[in-house]
């Protein structure tokens, strides 16, 4: 692994974590529940933890994907790093409803992998012990090369 990149590192990283989990899209809600208590309250990832919450809501996961988009990019009422980043995780968490719901076409295999990266992101520009506290125990821990 001492030829990895970081970003290679963390990627893997992210992958063993998704791969682990007997429960993937309520663990992704789980980050996304962490990431979300100290960043605001937006109606659009409570939309994608509603999702991740309520597996009859899977097949939805495309509509709550394309809100959180458009919300994303708008540029009438910008996020700033933080709010992105918790953005691209609820957008990771209606990906992964939705590949779960087997709805086709299916958004990327990879997806979930993400979800460690973005958060571990998250960690890292944080100014706020709770908030990392809070992701790093969802995450189940942080990389060791962290």
């Amino acid at each position: 692994m001492a030829d990895q990149t970081d970003a290679q590192q963390l990627y893997s990283w992210g992958r063993s974590r998704f791969e682990s989990q007997p429960a993937p899209v309520a663990w992704a809600g789980r980050v996304l529940r962490a990431a979300s208590r100290s960043l605001g309250s937006f109606p659009e990832v409570d939309d994608a933890l509603l999702l991740a919450e309520t597996e009859e809501r899977w097949p939805q996961a495309r509509e709550v994907f394309d809100r959180l988009r458009r919300r994303s990019l708008d540029q009438d009422s910008p996020l700033n790093e933080e709010q992105a980043l918790l953005f691209t995780l609820a957008e990771l968490v209606a990906k992964v409803a939705h590949n779960a719901a087997g709805v086709r076409p299916p958004f990327d295999h990879d997806s979930g992998w993400r979800i460690g990266l973005i958060a571990y992101r998250l960690i890292s520009v944080a100014d706020d012990p709770q908030l990392q506290t809070e992701l790093t125990t969802a995450l189940g821990g942080r990389p060791e090369t962290a």
